[in-house]
């Protein structure tokens, strides 16, 4: 088998370090809020370029308590995609605001900017931009779009290292949220989270509500939640951000592969423009014919896909009834319809890529 994403081989490539980061802190008796947490969030807020960074329990708190420190409460509108993964919409349900969907660019596959100000009201407190598969929205286009009265909080669950123009992804918005799900390209081994802000009151307000609104151990100024990055998975975690830029260098070989090998004529693959340094978190197509065939024959073949995301939000069953007033969302639809995601992480092997591509080619070409 072939497998879309493989993380054995990344953690044996890392294996000794990893593990006697795990010791020492199994050693040190001290497993929440402790060292590895607090150095790295200051690893990982330099290397992104920002001033603050908080670690919570995972990237949907982080959006959650994003959201939640501008005071984003019940009747405000927060813009976002509905062609993302449901927790971006579940943080913005979470705090009560409405999420309001503008549709996507087809090449991009992000939110297309030029749809932003046709939904913006009175009520738009905030929008979530996503940086799907390690492509980048245009912050500061969006800012000139909307101006300064609408907070932008970057979704960057699929965009750790990714920039455009020099800037890295987190850096540019209001507040960022990153996960750090297993599968991500800086991925721990559990759940795991970070918000990260130039502002100091916002990142005040962080640390007190992701430790439930206490100051102290016995005084709690305000509201708050249980959310905190354990030291072990920050352990491991400073350990991959050493070498997050060299995984994804070697995402970006793989990502030139396959854009050389796979036919054009069949295979449409996401638009990354000039000045957006992707990181390429997943690799997908957009298939000009049935997909569902492609996949079958995939499988007799032993190489695994998968779909991101078989349904916009506004389709999936337990939300339609919300948004039946947006309307269509006619870009999210057609490519939800066509996309397929290809086998792709770092240390997959370049020959392995080549049998995915001859086959997929021959598909097409039957």
């Amino acid at each position: 088998m072939i497998r879309r994403c493989d993380l054995v081989p990344q953690y044996n490539l890392y294996k000794d370090e990893i593990e006697i980061a795990i010791n020492d802190v199994l050693q040190s008796g001290l497993y929440t809020l402790g060292e590895n947490v607090r150095l790295f969030e200051k690893e990982f807020s330099e290397y992104i370029g920002c001033n603050y960074a908080t670690g919570v329990n995972s990237g949907t708190d982080a959006l959650m308590l994003a959201l939640w420190c501008i005071d984003i409460q019940e009747g405000d509108e927060v813009i976002t995609t509905p062609f993302t993964a449901i927790p971006t919409y579940s943080a913005i349900r979470h705090v009560g605001a409405t999420p309001i969907f503008v549709d996507i660019d087809p090449n991009t596959f992000l939110i297309d900017l030029n749809k932003i100000q046709d939904v913006i009201t009175d009520k738009t407190k905030a929008i979530v931009p996503v940086h799907l598969f390690g492509n980048v929205v245009d912050i500061e286009e969006l800012r000139n779009i909307i101006g300064s009265r609408i907070y932008i909080i970057e979704d960057c669950a699929q965009a750790h290292g990714a920039s455009v123009r020099g800037k890295k992804a987190g850096s540019l918005g209001d507040l960022a949220a990153f996960s750090f799900y297993p599968t991500k390209n800086l991925g721990g081994y559990g759940d795991g989270g970070m918000v990260l802000t130039n502002n100091q009151e916002y990142n005040d307000c962080i640390i007190k509500k992701h430790q439930f609104g206490m100051i102290s151990k016995d005084e709690f100024i305000t509201d708050g939640v249980n959310s905190r990055l354990d030291e072990i998975q920050a352990a491991i975690l400073r350990i991959k951000l050493k070498n997050l830029d060299s995984m994804n260098n070697k995402r970006s070989v793989l990502a030139a592969y396959y854009n050389e090998s796979l036919d054009s004529r069949f295979a449409i693959r996401q638009h990354i423009n000039a000045d957006v340094e992707s990181a390429f978190h997943i690799y997908s197509i957009v298939c000009k014919s049935d997909r569902n065939e492609l996949i079958r024959y995939l499988e007799e073949k032993g190489i695994q896909t998968n779909i991101y995301y078989p349904f916009p939000l506004n389709q999936q069953k337990g939300y339609r009834s919300m948004f039946h007033d947006q309307g269509s969302f006619p870009n999210s639809e057609l490519i939800s319809n066509k996309i397929i995601a290809l086998p792709f992480y770092p240390e997959i092997e370049i020959a392995t890529l080549s049998i995915v591509a001859e086959y997929i080619n021959l598909f097409f070409d039957k």
